[in-house]
């Protein structure tokens, strides 16, 4: 057997660590072995860096055009690797010097070893940071096996590659295909550098480090739509999802030029209908997505044309959009307020939802009161919020609209309505879509008493909940589902099968006074829209006497369930003539949860944002 080694050492714009890498591997007790790098479209000065260790015969170099994603270049390696046993080299890692050495011993104490692993160390205390998790002689706790602690022998098995889905999980990606072909050894030694930093590859993918799919497509320039495992609970398939909003669509008479600015959150593809009213879209995007939900491009439906981020001045000079619109969080609002001010002479339409609190902890409060003041037309989730902001602005603030910024599709408003399941066993169910937000556990012992269950689809961070997701599991076994995520295509016909959905259980303490309103008093959740869509009316704590917006607007399209304790909740719940007009009331009521149903009212203006821009200009 030929005992060299092949170091495959992947790399995406990690120049400021790449040559301690290399440095390590040549300072390597064990002197057999070959280097192959792979540069995966880097954009920093990675060849600056590496340019004089290229001289070394030892080391193979390979250049993608653009990202390929870690499992093409992996497999790149795989490709052309000379030798028989293979390990791996992140180029933020490095070995300590024998690690190669204690690898190849171990592989000569079994001939059945497939793969070896080593202990790793991860963490460098020092003054300013303390911690007593240094290191592992195995896997972190938490994590899988890394590619810097970890060679194997030589295979025709591959990487999972990201044209096929993308998960962090590298056990999914390619260890398990490893287990058929033989078995596992540790060094029991720790001889390697795992380098933790907000960049790696997992922290940009895995919701539970506060990764996702938008972050992964925005930090590896992705222009394709991705098919993603984020969560056990939960796989995106943007290529499936959005099949349908893909068809280009005419320019109308006369068609606006559009940029959207910033991030468009929660059910982005609605961008897609001022595409089909006939207008042309362009984006231009934040660069670091707060929060996985916020969506930012290249967008995986439409056809919208993106302003490089690293120019944008040059690129809106030489779009010359009609009208900037600007949304949608917190994240975009320093984005939003350079471009304001840089481009003050464009009409510009400021759309923003979550959340001022954010703001103002974030220190953005004094951009977020520009952008308010200074907008020619601002978009406010209601009525409520609207006049909160308005004891900050000063007068004749300009035109102004109402419309929740997370509003879906009306395509996902569909007719495929289930059966319910409480037609079947004469219990109520429930649904939570999203996190499960002020229900106790003697609240949720009160509704087992009462034969009410509760199904909870959670949509973001369930890596985070899950010790809470045990304890409801066993104070109600029998009565609280956990279930997978459902996209939004599938709304209709799997949420439909429930009775009434839960938004944001809270008890208002404002007493009708606007100063003493919080955010929780003036937002709207975004999964009433997944609500309607599937028919249901909402349960909501009945703060009537305080501020309340969500309370106010499903009072005015009669389709709320409003209680003071869940022992009425549990009596509201089972009155089966009032459930079925509240849930006949959110039928007729769905399109006001779709943002096409506001296309028309939003090109208006627009239209007069435009209009009254010129007159400001020109008098």
């Amino acid at each position: 057997m030929n005992t060299h080694f092949s170091v495959i050492m992947p790399t995406y714009n990690q120049a400021s660590f790449i040559r301690r890498a290399i440095l390590s591997l040549q300072r390597q007790t064990y002197p057999n072995w070959e280097l192959i790098i792979i540069n995966d479209g880097c954009t920093d000065d990675t060849e600056m860096f590496i340019s004089d260790f290229l001289n070394d015969e030892r080391i193979v170099y390979i250049k993608n055009e653009s990202n390929k994603g870690l499992g093409y270049a992996l497999n790149q390696g795989l490709k052309i690797a000379r030798n028989e046993l293979i390990a791996y080299l992140p180029s933020d890692d490095y070995y300590f010097e024998d690690h190669l050495e204690s690898v190849y011993k171990k592989f000569q104490e079994y001939d059945d070893l497939v793969l070896v692993y080593t202990g790793m160390k991860y963490a460098s205390p020092d003054t300013m940071y303390y911690t007593s998790d240094t290191e592992s002689k195995g896997l972190k706790k938490g994590c899988c096996l890394q590619l810097v602690q970890t060679a194997h022998k030589k295979t025709d098995e591959r990487w999972l590659e990201r044209s096929e889905w993308v998960t962090e999980d590298l056990f999914a990606m390619f260890w398990c295909k490893l287990t058929k072909s033989g078995t596992f050894g540790m060094t029991n030694k720790v001889s390697c550098y795992w380098t933790l930093h907000p960049a790696q590859r997992h922290c940009i993918i895995g919701e539970k480090y506060g990764g996702g799919i938008n972050k992964y497509r925005s930090y590896y320039k992705i222009q394709s739509p991705v098919r993603m495992k984020v969560s056990k609970y939960k796989f995106i398939d943007e290529e499936k999802l959005y099949e349908s909003f893909r068809k280009e669509q005419k320019p109308c008479e006369n068609p606006l030029k559009i940029l959207i600015l910033g991030e468009l959150a929660y059910n982005p593809e609605r961008i897609y209908a001022l595409e089909q009213a006939g207008h042309i879209l362009y984006g231009l995007w934040i660069q670091n997505p707060t929060y996985s939900f916020s969506t930012v491009g290249h967008l995986p439906f439409g056809h919208i044309e993106d302003i490089p981020f690293e120019n944008w001045k040059r690129g809106i000079e030489e779009v010359k959009p009609d009208i900037i619109y600007g949304l949608l969080n917190f994240g975009a609002v320093p984005l939003a307020y350079d471009v304001l001010k840089a481009f003050p002479d464009i009409p510009f339409v400021w759309h923003f939802k979550e959340g001022p609190s954010v703001c103002l902890r974030n220190g953005m409060w004094n951009r977020l009161i520009y952008l308010y003041t200074h907008a020619t037309g601002k978009i406010f989730l209601n009525e409520a919020i609207k006049l909160w902001f308005e004891q900050f602005l000063p007068p004749n603030h300009g035109l102004s609209f109402i419309m929740d910024g997370d509003l879906p599709k009306k395509d996902y408003f569909k007719d495929n309505f289930s059966s319910k399941l409480s037609s079947q066993d004469g219990a109520v169910h429930t649904l939570i879509a999203g996190r499960m937000i002020g229900i106790s556990n003697n609240d949720l012992s009160v509704l087992v008493r009462n034969n009410i269950h509760i199904h909870l689809y959670t949509e973001n961070y369930h890596a985070c909940k899950e010790k809470a997701m045990v304890r409801y599991l066993q104070i109600a076994p029998k009565h609280f589902h956990i279930h997978s995520h459902v996209s939004a295509d599938n709304w209709t016909k799997k949420f439909s099968q429930y009775d009434a959905g839960w938004l944001h259980c809270f008890k208002s303490r404002n007493n009708g006074d606007l100063l003493k309103a919080t955010w929780d008093d003036l937002n709207i959740p975004a999964r009433i829209s997944t609500y309607a869509a599937a028919g249901l009316p909402v349960i909501f704590p009945d703060n009537s006497k305080h501020i309340a917006a969500t309370q106010e607007l499903a009072e005015r399209l009669d389709v709320g369930i409003f209680f003071h304790d869940f022992y009425e909740l549990s009596n509201k719940l089972k009155e089966q003539v009032r459930m079925k007009q509240l849930t006949d009331n959110m039928h007729r009521s769905r399109e006001v949860f779709s943002f096409d149903y506001y296309v028309p009212q939003l090109i208006q203006l627009f239209r007069d944002a435009i209009r009254i821009k010129k007159q400001n200009i020109y008098g």
